[in-house]
């Protein structure tokens, strides 16, 4: 039987989370958090010493609502105060700063033109050439054309005071970089300018800055005795969390098999170093204060490979979920390993809300508690005879209860659901867990050649059969389900599928079947609507692409893409601008369409050089435009004839000004069309989309 009085950090958890929604969705200010957190502890201070002994039991819900609303009031307090850009000294209230003083806080990425990292602005120069201290993160870009060293954490910088916001997605469910980088605190960028960057002779020393620089001369043993891309990507992301070097095609393999979590180094890993030294140090437990040994070996191993992977965000919170859950395990004290858990979490919410935002957040504690929950239940429909069975029904029931927790909000984000997962980290698991041991080995033994060598070779061996299996199972047929869409409302609804249909296993409840026979109706009734609106649906959209004109037209579950032939031609820009968007209507059946090309169909016509034409809607380019006044006209402008098109009787209903027209050309076409109309004629660099 559930309950609260055991999992006590359970009702601390969620109302923390709870108060940390409403102060990043709803940035009121300070004071009515205040007044409610004060006047909610008074009375909880009130009621407590007021009704005492045989009264206190009558006031309890009330005592427990207003306790409730002071840990959500603290919850808002820590999401207000790690807000960068809320504090009175943020870099972006100097509004005449020439200049910033900026430290590297992160590692550095590097691309084909530019580094990138995340930096702090520590102290910024006005116009007056006055100096004041400052706070706040921006993600900077180092021209690698003018920075010849690879920047540092701890380093520092002069740069020029040009940070910028960032823009908004420009297309329809394109991914939203700037949502993505305000879960992580940065609301600015900055491009450094040569001319005015300078370089600092200090550098800050941080525990960060030792972690990256011994993360990195790990990385030089591991690209000595790995030479293979494929292989040697697999290897630095496996053990080191370093994903600059993945192959593309391997990391889309891994993610379509479900086996992605084995390169993010996660729970997996420390568990995997965890069962390791408990393994060699098991001989302590019989000697005289040997579990203490034991706990310190343990505790000293996972933090060392914290601080061997640099010290990442995913890294940090697995090593504090799994300390955590250890010292009880390792001291023979058998806590609530929900509470536990939930303490994990609390903990690591306290230090940065935003964590909760993080997938690799949400899916990594869904995934212990999916293991915690689910597997013991799971546990008792087989029992092996043999070790090997028992150890491989492990390993699947570990596999499912982790997926049954963690599929739903894995659809939400990534639209895909892997089929064989089940197969795939059967095999890929046992695999990934020798090529980690073998890596350390490999680190340790670098200072003895020979054997480095040979384990360098049998590691790229393992690596290589690894990534032939994922390979393999990803070309098998319907090896995954992709463009799945859930709302955010569906979404709930499948985690209440699930949670009622667990609780109905453990204790047969009628009525939490009936739940789950509500829930799935609501879910289905939901489906249904939304499957007979895009059956339905008749849209026209205009993306905005630069360099591209693209236009799509959908017509229920069918879409057809308009473009160049470059465009058409280029799937990784349709796959990150335009599949998410067909994923959100339901479309089925793509056809590309050429511009260059006259198309007529059914009921949507191209005319080479011209434009097209769906149902009543007229998209023309350049100076051709239909004189129809019964069907609704958009107009191209890529070139454009004033005196030509005042001949019109009738103008279009939109203008969309394309890319490619020149800005002399597009600020004497808003002079002589306001000079006609009256009317101001913008430059629109989002989509356009039309519902009809």
């Amino acid at each position: 039987m559930f309950s609260w009085h055991a999992v006590p950090f359970a009702r601390v958890l969620i109302p923390f989370i709870t108060g940390i929604l409403i102060g990043f969705y709803c940035p009121s200010g300070l004071s009515p958090a205040v007044v409610i957190f004060t006047l909610s502890l008074l009375s909880l201070l009130f009621f407590n010493a007021l009704f005492k002994g045989k009264w206190h039991f009558r006031t309890r819900l009330i005592q427990g609502v207003l306790l409730t609303i002071c840990i959500s009031a603290l919850g808002f307090f820590r999401t207000y105060w790690h807000d960068e850009i809320r504090q009175q000294k943020h870099f972006s209230s100097f509004k005449h700063a020439r200049f910033y003083y900026v430290q590297i806080d992160d590692a550095v990425v590097e691309k084909a033109k530019f580094y990138r990292c995340y930096a702090i602005v520590h102290q910024v120069n006005d116009s007056g050439n006055l100096t004041h201290a400052s706070q706040g993160s921006l993600l900077m870009y180092f021209n690698k054309q003018y920075t010849k060293e690879k920047p540092m954490i701890g380093e520092q910088f002069i740069v020029k005071a040009n940070a910028m916001t960032f823009n908004e997605p420009a297309n329809p469910e394109e991914f939203d970089y700037k949502k993505y980088l305000a879960y992580h605190n940065i609301q600015y960028q900055l491009f450094s300018d040569s001319v005015y960057t300078l370089k600092s002779p200090f550098a800050k020393s941080s525990i960060y800055r030792s972690a990256t620089i011994f993360r990195d001369q790990c990385l030089q043993i591991i690209r000595q005795h790995i030479h293979s891309a494929k292989e040697l990507g697999v290897a630095e992301a496996l053990l080191l969390g370093y994903k600059d070097d993945l192959d593309p095609d391997i990391t889309s393999a891994f993610s379509r098999t479900g086996t992605l979590h084995v390169l993010a180094v996660s729970g997996l890993h420390a568990g995997i170093i965890f069962l390791l030294i408990s393994f060699l140090t098991r001989s302590l437990q019989d000697k005289k204060r040997g579990k203490w040994i034991q706990l310190l070996l343990l505790l000293s191993g996972i933090w060392f490979y914290a601080f061997m992977t640099g010290l990442s965000s995913s890294v940090l919170r697995a090593s504090v979920m799994f300390s955590i859950m250890s010292i009880g395990k390792i001291l023979k004290y058998k806590p609530n390993i929900y509470n536990t858990l939930y303490a994990s979490a609390f903990l690591l919410l306290l230090y940065n809300p935003l964590y909760f935002f993080d997938i690799g957040f949400q899916l990594s504690y869904l995934a212990v508690l999916g293991i915690v929950w689910i597997q013991p239940m799971m546990d008792k429909w087989y029992q092996p005879r043999y070790r090997f069975d028992k150890y491989l029904w492990d390993l699947m029931s570990v596999s499912l209860a982790a997926q049954c927790l963690t599929f739903p909000i894995s659809l939400f984000y990534f639209h895909q659901f892997p089929n064989y997962f089940l197969i795939s980290n059967l095999l890929i698991i046992p695999l990934t867990t020798f090529i980690l041991i073998g890596l350390i080995l490999l680190l340790a033994l670098n200072w003895i050649p020979i054997l480095a060598l040979w384990t360098g070779k049998l590691l790229f061996g393992l690596i290589w059969l690894s990534n032939a299996l994922v390979s393999g199972i990803d070309r098998l047929p319907y090896s995954f389900i992709n463009g799945i869409q859930l709302s955010f409302i569906q979404l709930l609804l499948l985690y209440g599928i699930l949670v009622f249909f667990v609780f109905y296993l453990l204790s047969k409840s009628k009525w939490l079947i009936f739940s789950v026979l509500i829930f799935t109706l609501f879910f289905v009734g939901l489906q249904t609507f939304y499957s007979y609106k895009q059956n339905h649906q008749r849209i026209f959209v205009i993306h905005a692409i630069k360099g591209h004109d693209v236009f799509t037209c959908i017509e229920g579950r069918k879409a057809y893409l308009i473009s160049d032939s470059a465009f058409l031609n280029d799937s990784s820009a349709i796959h990150f601008f335009i599949e998410p968007y067909f994923y959100k209507k339901g479309i089925e059946e793509i056809i590309k369409l050429n511009m260059e090309q006259t198309f007529t169909g059914t009921n949507i016509m191209v005319f080479q050089g011209h434009g097209f034409q769906f149902f009543d809607n007229i998209m023309t380019i350049e100076n051709y435009v239909h004189n129809n006044v019964h069907k609704q006209t958009y107009m191209l402008l890529r070139k454009f004839d004033f005196q030509r098109f005042k001949q019109r009787e009738n103008s279009p209903n939109t203008f969309i000004i394309s890319s490619k027209i020149p800005k002399r050309d597009f600020y004497k076409l808003k002079k002589d069309y306001f000079k006609c109309f009256h009317k101001k004629l913008e430059l629109n660099k989002k989509a356009l989309e039309f519902y009809f």
